[in-house]
């Protein structure tokens, strides 16, 4: 992406997602969101800050069972603008034992705006794709099919009109999963 005219960066967002395969049966998967300032400046909090200098730095665990069903919940609140905003990482408790599956953006609806973190919260949405993602090929995914073609399983997979390639009447289901496509109307 080339930039047509000058500019300046003022501001950085990275977000890290990770899944792991526990020992123990379980899943953990990771996000961490940093947000930085490339400049110093005084925080009315904090005092002067340089910088690189993270404004946010938030790391959630969701640890999951195989059904995809919140065992665990651990948020911390490594760097934030207000001691209060530490105050509400026991908020996200309330996952456990949901579910990540068909649904799952409707899980926000139940963080009261003002009784959790905004920035934390946003991390759930892609921690869902990333437990997908990373739960998809098993505990020993090395040299497997990320898809194998399989006509003859009666359940439909969860990515089935999850999105454009994955629609049922397009042609990634009609060749790996024929028993589950529609034509097109």
């Amino acid at each position: 992406m080339e930039a047509q005219v000058r500019r300046r960066e003022l501001h950085l967002r990275r977000i890290e997602l990770r899944a792991f395969a526990r020992d123990d049966g379980l899943w953990d998967i990771e996000a961490q969101l940093r947000d930085e300032k490339p400049y110093a400046y005084l925080d009315p909090v904090r005092g002067e800050r340089e910088p690189g200098d993270p404004v946010h730095d938030i790391r959630i665990r969701l640890t999951l069972d195989d059904e995809r069903v919140i065992r665990d919940v651990d948020v911390q609140m490594g760097s934030m603008p207000f001691g209060t905003c530490h105050e509400l990482k026991d908020s996200f408790r309330i996952l456990v034992g949901e579910r990540i599956g068909p649904g799952w953006r409707n899980i926000l609806k139940k963080f009261p705006r003002t009784a959790t973190c905004t920035h934390a919260q946003e991390l759930l949405v892609p921690m869902a794709t990333a437990a997908l993602q990373g739960m998809a090929l098993g505990r020993a995914p090395e040299g497997t099919a990320s898809i194998v073609r399989d006509p003859a399983t009666t359940t439909r997979p969860f990515f089935v009109d999850d999105c454009h390639s994955w629609r049922a009447d397009g042609p990634a289901v009609a060749h790996f999963y024929p028993q589950f496509s529609r034509k097109k109307d």
